[in-house]
């Protein structure tokens, strides 16, 4: 049926569309069906007339961009392919062959082992190490297509063994490759044998193919830590990067095994042995090398705290070797018999000789590891080391409190990502520390930092944090609040940091509670201005600390009692619940069922109500979605469906919507109402998130009672025209009705008479379809709102920026661009990418801009989002200062965008109050 609506919306059109349409276009359609049928019988069929190599690698380079097979095909193509490979003396053009049955392999209804076992027929024969490197990459491709049982798997396998025999680096390590990824039987020391391999290339091939195995689950022997060891001082770097990984592995797998320490008699654990090994190549001269080591070293948890103390030591260590002092030596001496004759040279000379080979300027082992690399030069290594530092600290309490200066030294790293991972590194591991006052003024240090993400990530870290003393606590608050008059916009998030401060830091706070609030013993202090940003961290932190301190109620004096009473009704989520004297109570629902119950009580009296008490549940349903946040979405959903409904009986009360205006002052009225309509089925579609079918169908059921409303007062009551608007219905009632039919809802009257009218048009021309809608509208009655769910959500902001003043206007050269700070919250918004930036200026010009991607940061999983961007207003010099107003909108789609010019309809939804600024552009000041 909407097939045959929509032939019939555009009958009128259809002498046009056969006119515009270019008779090239059809065979230029026609050619490009033709060319995947005829690829493997022409290109194939050139590719026996070719006459030179060059002519048959060219037709074998286009093949590939039009090859589609048929199943029937397939077996003929890789004939005619293997004839002519055998038929080639080029190695380029036989290798490009082999690549060709990769792809064909690659197929849907390719049979991939016949495939497979033609290229390893063709690759045996073979003689060139191009063609041989080129087959075997085209069987690793294809047997990861086989299934684990193929006995192909096991051909593959023996043909790669054959092939590590081969004399080119680039065969063995495709063989290596081939060995590490079908995991047949245990390989590990057929391919351990090729580390001692002359060919840097090749062994790194080969410790990679052991990496594979064992990520793969091959457990590796721990006989190969001694061999891999000996690659740790390789010439090549990726034969050392490589190392590095296979050492941490069976560090971590063998990590109780026993090892001898060199050039002594004791043991160590294999995980300490091997943790001493990696953090000697800190000192690597490859960034590479040394940033594969600092994240290697995060992952081995189980070293011994021994090991983990010399990493934060820069103090040269004996490799391991226990100290002996010199009257232990000396009693050695005593208890050996041992004396010098004075006859032979040097015979007293100590025992422990060091060669000069032996003596390094670097460090040995693992001392200084963690040093060094939180001073290297590059931002990857410093990085990488932050995230290792914070690793062990959090499985290593003890060493969380050695390792704490060296992270807050990283605070003032020169790179930002580098501040911010120390500053959340920092905030991870803070239930194992305790904050010093030295400690806390590197860090209240940085809250001078210009970027806001450091900023609110040394919020976090300070709450997360426990101070040691009340003077540490007085130095955290008043660098709060002095941070808090240089940026304003930090305002929710220091209020957040110091709620946590209050609450974990009770008995601090209590002896600074005169201080902070300014309480004096014998004389009355001024009150305090609520509104003030500053005054109300205070409260928020005295307000919980005192919520474990009952002591400090009753410092309390009259008007911080008020106060109380005040945040706890503007700032919920900031002061907790006190019993105070004279306060008053903040009455807060039970749970959010009772809300949710009330709710649907008033939506199921509309059933019952008459008409002219329905519009009295409006203000009821406000009251309750500002008094219980988990249940706005619903109620603000059956607010705007119940002022729909309400307009739309205004509207229809009035006859002029079917007949001519007696004055232009009423065609103009019922001509907003019917905007005003519109826009509010715009709003319910787009601003709200959560809605199941049930009240997507109410609402584009409703749109569409709207639009034909619509058609019919510009049908009946102007002398517009309304082909567009009719074709516009048309549309929107093949689409209506998909919907229901997909999810299976039932219409209600209206539509269900709207359907039944359009299938019995002949030709839907407007004025035939107005005359049908007329009495369906005419006999409309208001129905009961849907009953949506709980987690139904409105699309709404909050946006924040600079406060201006008549007597401080922002003033900018006129004709250049001035920045305008923005940061603003986000709820509930289902596409990012139609998020609008709006500014309109005192002359009705309007501006919109997309925000880039980078300044909208995502907070949750349910759609809200975090605002930090620039709006950039610019115009013309005016005569006096006026205000800007900035704000944030949603475009609409593509399909709806329409409705400007065919309804009037503004194609953005504004999602908050737009921000007033008063603003002067200044004349440009011509020099001398």
């Amino acid at each position: 049926m909407a097939a045959h609506l929509k032939k019939r919306a555009l009958a009128e059109y259809g002498s046009q569309v056969q006119v515009i349409e270019p008779p090239g276009k059809r065979l230029k359609l026609s050619l490009l069906k033709k060319t995947p049928q005829a690829s493997d019988t022409v290109y194939v069929g050139l590719l026996e007339n070719c006459k030179t190599s060059n002519e048959a690698l060219q037709v074998l380079l286009r093949i590939p961009d039009s090859l589609q097979l048929k199943s029937e095909d397939f077996a003929s193509t890789i004939k005619k392919l293997c004839d002519h490979f055998n038929q080639q003396n080029e190695s380029a053009v036989r290798a490009k062959v082999l690549a060709l049955f990769c792809t064909i392999g690659q197929m849907p209804d390719a049979d991939v082992e016949l495939i497979t076992d033609y290229v390893m027929k063709l690759v045996m024969k073979e003689s060139s190490h191009k063609v041989i490197a080129q087959g075997l990459m085209a069987v690793l491709t294809l047997s990861k297509l086989l299934p684990p049982s193929s006995l192909t798997i096991t051909k593959i396998f023996n043909m790669a063994k054959t092939f590590l025999k081969d004399t080119n680096h680039y065969v063995k390590r495709i063989c290596l490759q081939l060995i590490g990824s079908l995991n047949v039987g245990d390989n590990t020391r057929l391919i351990a044998d090729f580390i001692y391999s002359q060919d840097a290339r090749v062994r790194c091939a080969a410790m990679e193919t052991l990496v594979m195995l064992h990520e793969n689950g091959e457990k590796l022997d721990v006989s190969l830590y001694a061999d891999v060891c000996v690659a740790l001082d390789d010439d090549y770097e990726i034969v050392r990067d490589v190392v590095l990984k296979i050492v941490c592995y069976l560090g971590n797998t063998y990590a109780e095994n026993q090892v001898k320490v060199p050039k002594s008699d004791k043991k160590s654990r294999l995980i300490d042995d091997a943790f001493a090994k990696i953090c000697q190549a800190v000192n690597d001269s490859s960034m590479g090398v040394r940033h594969t080591a600092m994240k290697l070293l995060g992952t081995m948890l189980d070293v011994s705290m021994g090991c983990l103390t010399q990493t934060l030591d820069k103090k040269l260590m004996s490799d391991m070797r226990k100290k002996k002092s010199l009257h232990e030596r000396s009693s050695e001496i005593v208890t050996s018999g041992e004396w010098s004759t004075g006859k032979k040279w040097a015979d007293d000379a100590p025992k422990e000789l060091l060669h000069k080979d032996e003596v390094s300027v670097f460090s040995n082992g693992a001392c200084g590891a963690f040093v060094q690399g939180l001073e290297d030069e590059f931002m990857e290594v410093r990085s990488a080391s932050v995230d290792a530092l914070c690793a062990l600290a959090i499985a290593h309490p003890e060493f969380a409190v050695l390792s704490l200066d060296f992270l807050v030294d990283m605070f003032n790293d020169e790179i930002e990502e580098v501040r911010i991972k120390a500053i959340d590194s920092l905030t991870s591991m803070s239930h194992h520390i305790v904050l010093r006052e030295h400690q806390l003024e590197t860090i209240l240090g940085a809250l001078e930092d210009f970027s806001i993400d450091v900023r609110e990530g040394l919020h976090r870290m300070l709450a997360a944090c426990v101070l040691s003393t009340k003077d540490c606590l007085l130095m955290c608050i008043e660098s709060l609040l002095e941070n808090l008059k240089k940026y304003p916009q930090d305002k929710k998030s220091t209020w957040r940091c110091v709620k946590e401060i209050g609450r974990k830091h009770s008995d601090l706070t209590l002896p600074l509670v005169p201080k902070l609030l300014g309480i004096h013993p014998f004389f009355d202090t001024p009150e305090p201005d609520v509104e003030d940003p500053h005054y109300i961290s205070l409260l928020i932190l005295v307000f919980n600390a005192a919520q474990n301190c009952p002591t400090m109620l009753q410092l309390f004096e009259e008007h911080t009692v008020k106060h109380y009473s005040y945040l706890r009704v503007t700032l919920p989520s900031l002061v907790p619940h006190l019993t105070l004297p004279e306060s008053v109570d903040f009455l807060e629902p039970a749970s959010t069922d009772a809300g949710a119950q009330l709710l649907w009580r008033l939506v199921e009296s509309l059933s019952v109500a008459r008409p002219g008490m329905i519009q009295s549940v409006l203000p009821q349903l406000d009251t309750l979605a500002k008094i219980d946040s988990s249940i706005a979405g619903p109620a603000q959903f059956i607010t705007m469906f119940i002022s729909c409904q309400v307009l739309l009986g205004k509207i229809l009360k009035d006859r002029l919507w079917c007949s001519n205006a007696a004055t232009t002052i009423q065609g103009n009225a019922i001509k907003n109402n019917l905007t005003q309509l519109l826009s509010l089925c715009l709003k319910m579609q787009y601003l709200f998130v959560g809605l199941e079918k049930d009240e997507l169908a109410a609402v584009k059921q409703f749109q569409l009672k709207a639009l034909a409303l619509h058609l019919v007062y510009i049908v009946k009551a102007t002398n517009l025209s309304a082909l567009a608007l009719c074709d516009h219905f048309v549309n929107k009632v093949e689409q209506t009705q998909k919907f229901l039919m997909e999810n299976r809802v039932v219409p209600n009257e209206f539509c269900k008479g709207v359907l039944n009218v359009m299938s019995t048009l002949e030709d839907a021309k407007p004025g035939a379809v107005a005359r049908c809608l007329q009495p369906l509208l005419a006999n409309v009655i208001m129905i009961q709102p849907p009953k949506p769910n709980i987690k139904v959500r409105m699309c709404h902001a909050f946006l924040n920026g600079p406060t201006t003043s008549p007597d401080a206007p922002l003033k900018f050269t006129a004709g250049l661009v001035m920045a305008v700070q923005l940061d603003a919250e986000i709820f509930g918004l289902k596409d990012p990418l139609t998020l609008r930036l709006r500014v309109h200026y005192p002359d009705h010009q309007t501006h919109f801009s997309v925000p880039a991607a980078s300044h909208l940061r995502a907070v949750n999983d349910e759609g809200d989002y975090r605002l930090l961007t620039q709006a950039l207003v610019s115009h013309s010099v005016w005569s006096e200062a006026c205000y800007v107003e900035i704000s944030l909108c949603i475009e609409l789609s593509e399909g709806d965008m329409t409705q400007k010019a065919h309804y009037g309809i503004d194609p953005y939804l504004e999602l908050c109050k737009p921000l007033k600024l008063y603003v002067v552009p200044k004349p440009i000041k011509r020099g001398i």
